[in-house]
């Protein structure tokens, strides 16, 4: 029995082992938020990637050195000059999300000075608790100023980072072993990483200072009352049509009312748009057209693309709801056009995904606008679907 207990792993190499997963863990986030980047080109993603290889970089460092249990002061500076380059890339990268990139790099290359000047006016366990904290407490606090004052849907990245601030509260009170530290931390990054995954960051928290954050209203938006329209165009010129689009965007804007506008096949274009006089910023484009890649995927700072496929629209019809009540934020969704999904899927599957989201929608601070063709639709087809519609809104066209 006690020749079974010798290969048993030590406490300390159990320690060493739990270190070493939480160093490449953290690592691991690199190559994801490359690939993030590679695709939409965020700064965001490149940011926070290099910072968390710079971060975990150090945790494999100090977990080396704590295995060989040698003397290694050049290599412990040295990992703490990762520690602090990839924290002051994190927190650039928060800067990024409200287009404060310069502001927030500023203040964060005067982090490194933080525990400089401590170690010459305070002991070395104030110096601790200083490199330690500071970075944490200061990522926290930012996360948190941004949820506040801009409703942005940053739950789970102020989460993790909030349980990362406990977790090194600890270390310097020796409050846990740390077994557990590490334990704990992986906890804690495995919910900033669910954050980061999360579809409604991904393609529609994308662009903060673009979507999310793109000023105050000018005037109180009307209160809602009704959640689903049929917006009836009969004999319609294109000219016309466009028009409204415009004035429902530019009031949406003046309101701050976020529009997501869905163009099927290219219909419409954003350029179409932007000669109509509406600005890029004043509206998210989902391009919906034929592919083998279903995802959805934001490819330019306010465009995203996605496949052709029932359930597509149906997921990102339920995202905005719930970003939406998550940031409350009040959105706006025109599809354009209702009579081509119904034309191309069958009214069948289109309605049934009408009836589903319906209930929803309702108890939502979003809208939903058809446009829809009433002439290219049975009269069976178009009584259905009027049916469901809050109310129909006849553009007159002449």
């Amino acid at each position: 029995m006690l020749e079974m207990l010798q290969f048993l792993p030590s406490a300390s190499q159990i320690r060493i082992l739990i270190r070493l997963l939480n160093g490449l863990f953290t690592v691991s986030f690199f190559p994801f938020l490359y690939r993030l980047y590679k695709k939409n080109m965020k700064r965001f993603y490149l940011l926070w990637g290099t910072g968390f290889l710079l971060y975990g970089i150090n945790i494999l460092i100090r977990t080396v050195v704590d295995a060989v249990e040698a003397e290694a002061n050049p290599i412990l500076w040295g990992a703490f000059i990762f520690y602090m380059t990839g924290f002051i890339l994190i927190i650039t990268g928060i800067g990024d999300l409200i287009g404060q990139t310069r502001v927030a790099l500023v203040s964060s290359l005067l982090l490194p000075l933080v525990p400089i000047v401590v170690y010459f006016v305070a002991s070395p366990e104030v110096l601790g608790w200083t490199v330690t904290l500071s970075p944490f407490f200061l990522i926290s606090v930012s996360l948190i100023f941004i949820r506040r004052k801009y409703s942005a849907s940053l739950d789970l990245f102020i989460i993790g980072w909030l349980f990362l601030l406990g977790v090194n509260i600890a270390v310097p009170l020796n409050m846990m072993d740390q077994i557990y530290v590490d334990l704990f931390a992986i906890c804690g990054k495995v919910v900033i990483f669910q954050g980061m995954i999360s579809p409604k960051f991904s393609y529609l928290a994308d662009d903060m200072k673009r979507f999310l954050l793109s000023g105050s209203p000018e005037e109180y938006p009307s209160r809602i009352q009704d959640h689903t329209f049929l917006v009836r165009v009969e004999k319609n010129t294109r000219e016309q049509e466009q028009e409204w689009i415009r004035e429902k965007v530019e009031q949406n804007v003046r309101q701050g009312v976020r529009t997501i506008f869905i163009a099927l096949y290219d219909l419409i274009t954003m350029s179409e748009l932007m000669a109509r006089g509406l600005d890029e910023g004043d509206l998210y484009f989902v391009r919906m057209f034929p592919a083998k890649e279903l995802k959805i995927q934001t490819i330019e700072d306010n465009t995203a693309l996605m496949g052709d496929h029932i359930s597509q629209l149906d997921l990102l019809v339920s995202e905005i709801i719930k970003f939406s009540e998550e940031s409350r934020i009040r959105c706006d969704i025109i599809l354009y056009t209702l009579s081509w999904v119904i034309h191309t899927h069958g009214w069948e599957d289109v309605y049934k995904l009408l009836i589903t989201r319906i209930p929803e929608l309702k108890g939502s601070n979003v809208q939903l606008y058809n446009v829809y063709y009433p002439e290219t639709h049975s009269v069976e087809e178009i009584s259905k679907f009027e049916m469901l519609a809050d109310h129909i809104i006849n553009l007159n066209l002449k």
